[in-house]
């Protein structure tokens, strides 16, 4: 076979695109991807329309900015027809943020977009973005320059919000996301003068304010870079007068931020835009953004800061192709940050990990009956961890409690749906089985509570041999046998206390798989 015919052969590529609606701008990236699943970018485009403006002063997205999301979305749909991509969920996906997800008349907006477009948006939850983040950064980590330090600060501060996600020797240590982006920040106080003494010192507040919320998790230990990226970032670098290298990773010298800080601050919105070429909606957030950045370095006591131009399109093509979400590195980040929840409400951690230990186990035994996949695996492990995290508010209905932590806590990777099933299966470790009436539960669809349910029954059985949080049961294996669940425990003392426990708690698992449990101990 002629060179150049192979060549051909091993770069078939296949077209994939992702349109993403966020508080400032629209923006689509139109990419191929080869034999070797790399991706290439094709094209990318960006139409501003300023959702935020409306939904961060009034609630709601107003007619006109529908209309003007409209006009974008057909035009672009042009774009993937003359480039070949398809409006399939496997090549094309469009998300919307903060801007879209907090508006009050979010459903009107997306039925709109749907009626004129005939295109499906997915509004993207925190952890959701949380785990884009991750896939767009992800080959900048352990990369020079960065690899002077085995702590990476990345930060995405956005129109709407920000999201932090803390690395630490390649394990994502933290996520979280704040409710302030630049754009919200500037619309909080619009009804001051920009250029007055007041404005900067009230922006000054609220910047100290986010820097404060992104740093404070750190405790202030060890050296970390930072990494930022983000809608925000393009902006910044042109009025700093830098363009992107190669290999996509800038390096910012602080003092150049601190020096073009003043003229930003000094300079009306029609100044910047003639000044450093910028939309008007990049002009309004500059200042917030420059600001946040060199606060930021100031706390983490940084002469330099990283920046990449990767940013949401650039995870959700990431994601889109399979790339690493559904690996066990993946899932052990999620795990990870599952446990770094536990620890922040100080939960009996060698208990939780003994209990998930022995859940994950009943689960595999078991699956031909549950019928569920690696995903519910991975729900339960979560449930099973956090399982306890109540005790921190109060012993007296901890489950309650575990179940709200969970569900407002920033869990990296896992998205809303999957959080809230997580947070119930922990909710149902003991008390009452799930009840149609209860909350949050009676919320979920038919096929969720029927999962739920399913992982329920397993973590209730596998709390039971734990019982006095000593972990004095280590060695725990579990078998089927015809309609029975046969769970042996060697080097036991006596099972009196467990066996008491599985009548009491098996019930619900009994009920709901017909597998009777049998408890045995294994002599010498």
């Amino acid at each position: 076979m002629p060179k150049a015919e192979a060549k051909r052969k091993a770069t078939r590529t296949r077209p994939l695109a992702v349109i993403d609606i966020g508080s400032t701008a629209i923006r689509m990236a139109i990419a191929q991807v080869d034999d070797n699943n790399d991706l290439h970018i094709l094209d990318s485009l960006k139409q501003n329309v300023a959702i935020g403006n409306d939904t961060f002063t009034c609630g709601s997205i107003s007619d006109t900015t529908m209309e003007e999301c409209v006009a974008v979305l057909k035009t672009f749909q042009q774009v993937l027809y003359e480039y070949g991509v398809p409006e399939h969920p496997d090549q094309l996906r469009v998300v919307a943020t903060s801007a879209v997800r907090e508006a009050n008349n979010r459903d009107a907006f997306l039925d709109r977009i749907t009626v004129a477009t005939d295109l499906a948006v997915e509004v993207v939850h925190a952890e959701e973005a949380g785990r884009f983040m991750y896939l767009s950064i992800l080959p900048y980590v352990g990369k020079k320059p960065l690899t002077k330090s085995n702590s990476v600060l990345c930060v995405d501060l956005g129109g709407g919000s920000t999201d932090v996600l803390y690395i630490e020797k390649g394990q994502v240590n933290f996520f979280h996301n704040h409710n302030f982006g630049a754009m919200r920040l500037v619309q909080e106080d619009d009804e001051l003068d920009w250029q007055t003494q007041r404005f900067r010192d009230v922006l000054e507040e609220q910047v100290q304010r986010l820097v404060q919320q992104i740093t404070g998790p750190l405790n202030g230990k060890g050296r970390r870079d930072i990494l930022l990226g983000g809608g925000m970032i393009s902006a910044s670098v042109r009025a700093l007068g830098l363009s992107w290298p190669a290999s996509g990773l800038l390096t910012i010298p602080i003092a150049d931020i601190r020096a073009v800080i003043p003229v930003v601050l000094q300079s009306s919105s029609d100044q910047l835009v003639q000044i450093y070429q910028l939309s008007y909606p990049e002009a309004e957030t500059l200042a917030p953004a420059l600001l946040s950045y060199l606060r930021l370095a100031e706390t983490l006591k940084r002469n330099e800061l990283y920046a990449t131009n990767q940013g949401m399109r650039d995870g959700v093509l990431a994601d889109l192709i399979g790339r690493c979400t559904r690996n066990r590195g993946f899932r052990q980040q999620i795990i990870n940050s599952a446990c770094a929840i536990g620890e922040h409400f100080l939960f009996d951690r060698p208990h939780a990990e003994h209990v998930m230990d022995v859940a994950i186990k009943i689960f595999k035994v078991i699956a031909s009956e549950h019928s569920l996949t690696q995903r519910h695996q991975l729900i339960l492990q979560v449930a099973a961890l956090l399982h306890e995290i109540g005790l921190f508010v109060s012993n007296h209905n901890h489950h309650l409690h575990s179940q709200y932590l969970i569900i407002n806590s920033d869990l990296f990777g896992l998205g809303g749906d999957d959080k809230k099933l997580a947070a119930c299966v922990a909710r149902y470790h003991r008390k009452n089985p799930p009840q149609p009436d209860d909350d949050i539960f009676c919320e979920l669809s038919r096929d969720q509570r029927i999962d739920v349910a399913k992982l329920a029954a397993i973590l209730r059985v596998a709390d039971c041999f734990d019982r006095t949080h000593s972990q004095l049961l280590r060695e725990i294996s579990v078998q089927r046998d015809d309609r029975q669940l046969v769970i042996a425990v060697a080097k036991a003392r006596e099972l009196s206390l467990e066996r008491l426990a599985i009548q009491r708690k098996g019930a619900f698992f009994q009920a709901l798989y017909g597998i009777s449990i049998d408890l045995k101990a294994v002599k010498e």
